[in-house]
């Protein structure tokens, strides 16, 4: 998703004074603002997603204006089609898990009725396992019960994006990397984009595809474009070597094509400045990163798994060799034939979908989950 924003806004209070002067652009699925507390990572996110007014500047989101000072644009949050995610979950106490998720497709401020239902409010209770708890109130639930409960609520209008802020700050260190893995896995079967705050590198290691660093109401640094400098260096669980095999030029990004083990090709979408500085030309020996939990895995329904028509550019066809469960999710390893992909799933999806030893699956991933590196 292209994420073009620069925005500048004046906040005070009394003596104290705070410039937010923000700008950067992206196409990526899962961006990562990081820095420190009070930086202004929550100003920016409230600004896209119609939280906050800026001073001026503009905010676009997927080629969409939804803010532009100098032109009196200034779409409504509601409009936004952006569902998002407290800190805190801001969940209303007086109502129970169902009405909760209801709010987010109730239009106004009308509180939803105790039997709210529909199909979007039973389908989030269902993907995130709250059917049961369906008549409880905020304050029966256990931190992480909370998290979800608003996450459904972010994603029962069926945005185009999700925006997250700190989603794990409040919650102790065994639940964050539960919780972690339970998002990375649900953004990665949904395809939904993701702009994620945070002052915790773990978060970073989970979910960036790209970075933008943030320091005293501004971008310090441009964010790290290149393997070396990449946090996916030491946590990626493919990793595929082989030769470029084809580079196609774009407006602003590069197609790159990697001829890897077993005759397998690799596409990637790398922007022209990685391009040009990897020195990625066609020969030119290159290695690709892809995190397990950026990989979906298309079970076999009786056809043939690499006839599927799927929109990600890279799909490997196999069988499964390995399925390793942990307390949640299931580490799956397929065998494509001179390569092995390994994915997460959740342990209900590998049961739903067959996977074990010797069934035939297809390993799924976009071309822009693709880090691409050379040896240095």
């Amino acid at each position: 998703m292209k994420w073009d924003v620069a925005v500048r806004k004046t906040m005070a209070a009394g003596a104290h004074r705070f410039e937010l002067d923000v700008s950067f652009q992206r196409d990526v699925e899962r961006l990562v603002l990081f820095g420190p507390s009070g930086a202004g990572k929550t100003l920016t996110l409230k600004a896209i997603a119609g939280l906050l007014r800026p001073d001026s500047g503009h905010i676009r989101m997927a080629g969409e204006t939804v803010f532009d000072a100098a032109a009196g644009v200034d779409t409504p949050a509601r409009q936004r089609s952006s569902g998002f995610l407290f800190q805190e979950y801001a969940l209303f106490p007086h109502l129970t898990v169902r009405q909760n998720v209801a709010f987010g497709l109730a239009p106004g401020w009308r509180n939803p009725r105790r039997d709210a239902g529909g199909a979007a409010v039973e389908r989030w209770l269902d993907a995130l396992e709250l059917r049961a708890l369906g008549d409880r109130f905020p304050d029966q639930l256990s931190g992480g019960q909370r998290q979800r409960v608003a996450l459904a609520r972010a994603l029962a209008g069926e945005p185009r994006a999700l925006l997250l802020d700190e989603p794990f700050a409040a919650l102790d260190e065994p639940l964050r990397n539960r919780l972690r893995a339970e998002l990375a896995e649900l953004q990665a079967r949904l395809s939904l984009p993701i702009l994620l705050i945070t002052h915790d590198p773990a978060d970073v290691e989970a979910f960036a595809d790209d970075l933008v660093h943030i320091e005293h109401g501004s971008v310090v640094a441009p964010a790290p474009q290149f393997l070396e400098e990449h946090p996916m260096r030491s946590s990626a669980r493919n990793q595929f070597f082989g030769t470029v095999s084809a580079v196609r030029a774009g407006a602003g990004n590069d197609e790159i094509d990697l001829t890897v083990g077993g005759g397998h090709r690799i596409v990637a979408v790398v922007t022209r400045e990685s391009s040009e500085r990897l020195g990625l030309a066609v020969g030119a020996p290159a290695f690709a990163l892809v995190k397990a939990s950026s990989v979906v895995v298309v079970g076999d329904s009786g056809g043939d798994a690499g006839n599927t028509l799927l929109s990600a550019r890279n799909q490997l066809a196999g069988t499964v060799a390995s399925v390793q469960p942990g307390a949640v999710n299931a580490e799956v390893e397929i065998d494509a034939g001179g390569l092995r992909v390994v994915a997460i799933v959740t342990q209900a999806s590998a049961r739903a979908l067959g996977l074990e030893p010797g069934a035939r699956a297809l390993a799924v991933f976009k071309a822009s989950s693709v880090i691409v590196g050379v040896q240095r």
